[in-house]
């Protein structure tokens, strides 16, 4: 072999060597690569770890705040409040005189709302006013004497006499044919009783006792025509137990089945206000803008307005 094709085997012998080393460098490279992506990729999940964890505490924090007593209202509007009281109280004895005398002349003519009842829409009125205002009523406010039966009849009773002396004897009336009264609904009777029951207790202030029947009441009975208002009473019971979470999840209840219920604007005022109760500012404000911007010539508006001008 001459000395020209010894060089040229010598050249191709080091083109190889040097491929073979360049091949072996690139791998060492790769390998370095894929090594320093895996530890950053264990300190992204690691940080990310920490960050979900800070996230449930966040969390559990913001749900312990939720369940948290609230504190003393302004003075101002416990002022206000006093105030509204007061006027409840003396409407409340003008109405009782004004019931009385109006009683005493339907009654005798066999018409017209009983004293009673009208004790009893007051009384309904009283609690729509604690509920929406956070109005405490003193029981000194009330009659010295609860009606009864006997004394509901006896102005109508007297005014009977007067007018049978100044009437002429009347002619007997034939007596009416007796009706066939219909069977009674047993499941319409258990119903209502839970209902009187439920509002029993929220009157008496049990208010636990009061949302377990509301709540029985509306898990039994879900095509009644009181089921919304039962649902907004549980709302109510947890409201005033300071258990405002669960309040705004009734209230949001009420919001989404029974949009057509009368209890639809009010569970949309207290929902909002349950949200401030809770720390949840923005998204309370942003339930009551909407329900004035919706409903603005109506007093759950007027009370809306109210209560984002005291929490400026």
């Amino acid at each position: 072999m001459n000395t020209s094709c010894r060089n040229v085997l010598l050249c191709l012998v080091c083109v190889g060597l040097l491929g073979a080393c360049a091949s072996k460098s690139d791998m060492e490279t790769l390998q370095n690569q894929a090594y320093r992506d895996r530890q950053e990729s264990r300190k992204t999940i690691q940080r990310l770890e920490e960050e979900l964890a800070k996230s449930q505490e966040s969390l559990r924090d913001d749900i312990q705040k939720s369940t948290s007593p609230v504190q003393a209202r302004q003075a101002n509007t416990w002022a206000e409040l006093e105030a509204l009281r007061t006027q409840v109280a003396k409407q409340q004895e003008k109405l009782e005189t004004l019931t009385m005398k109006f009683n005493a002349l339907t009654n005798a003519q066999g018409e017209g709302p009983s004293l009673a009842d009208t004790v009893r829409d007051v009384q309904s009125i009283k609690i729509a006013l604690q509920s929406q205002f956070g109005m405490e009523f003193d029981s000194a406010a009330a009659p010295a004497q609860a009606p009864t039966a006997d004394n509901a009849k006896a102005p109508a009773k007297a005014a009977a006499a007067e007018q049978a002396k100044a009437k002429p004897e009347a002619k007997p009336e034939a007596k009416p044919e007796p009706k066939v009264e219909a069977k009674p609904d047993v499941k319409t009777n258990t119903a209502d009783a839970l209902f009187a029951k439920a509002d029993a207790a929220f009157r008496a202030k049990k208010y636990e006792e009061a949302r377990q029947y509301y709540s029985e009441f509306a898990t039994a009975f879900k095509k009644h025509p009181n089921t919304s208002q039962a649902v907004f009473w549980v709302g109510e019971c947890a409201y005033n137990l300071q258990d405002y979470g669960k309040a705004v999840l009734a209230y949001q209840e009420v919001i989404e089945k029974y949009p057509r219920s009368t209890k639809y604007k009010p569970a949309v005022l207290k929902q909002g206000m349950a949200f401030f109760k809770i720390g949840k500012d923005k998204a309370g404000r942003a339930v009551l803008q909407d329900l004035i911007d919706r409903f603005p010539k109506d007093p759950e508006s007027a009370r809306a307005k109210q209560f984002l001008k005291d929490h400026k």
